[in-house]
């Protein structure tokens, strides 16, 4: 009968111990948290991307227009990628990332678009509104 008594004394304080450490492991995540607040201010600063006022716009799609009518076949399209181009400005990326990803997000559809014309787009986009 005694060893019943310790067995249960044993598996009563196992059950303590295994439920303060399930308590605490919910307290580590909790404390975790804190640590990914810090880190959200980084993403969501540049992740507020920039849109052009309507002036803006008007000007930037004249720029565009002028470097080949067909990257603002659809305007909201062209202005749409131009806000990622900034942003891509924005968070302070290498300039040949930046014309890299400008010539990606704006080829296909109607226009063709290489690096050069890439580097002409990132410049309009610079002129008309975005400023790092």
């Amino acid at each position: 009968m005694h060893a019943r008594t310790t067995t249960a004394g044993i598996l009563a304080v196992l059950a303590l111990t295994l439920t303060a450490c399930s308590s605490d492991s919910d307290d580590s995540s909790t404390a975790d948290k804190p640590e990914a607040a810090p880190a959200s201010p980084t993403p969501s600063k540049s992740s507020a991307f920039l849109r052009p006022t309507p002036e803006q716009e008007t000007a930037l799609i004249a720029a565009l227009t002028a470097i080949d009518p067909n990257l603002t076949a659809k305007e909201s399209r062209a202005i749409s990628r131009s806000v990622g181009v900034c942003d891509d400005i924005r968070k302070g990326k290498d300039e040949a990332t930046v014309v890299k990803n400008a010539a990606f997000r704006y080829d296909g559809g109607t226009a063709s678009v290489d690096e050069a014309k890439g580097a002409r787009i990132v410049q309009a986009v610079k002129d008309t509104y975005c400023k790092a």
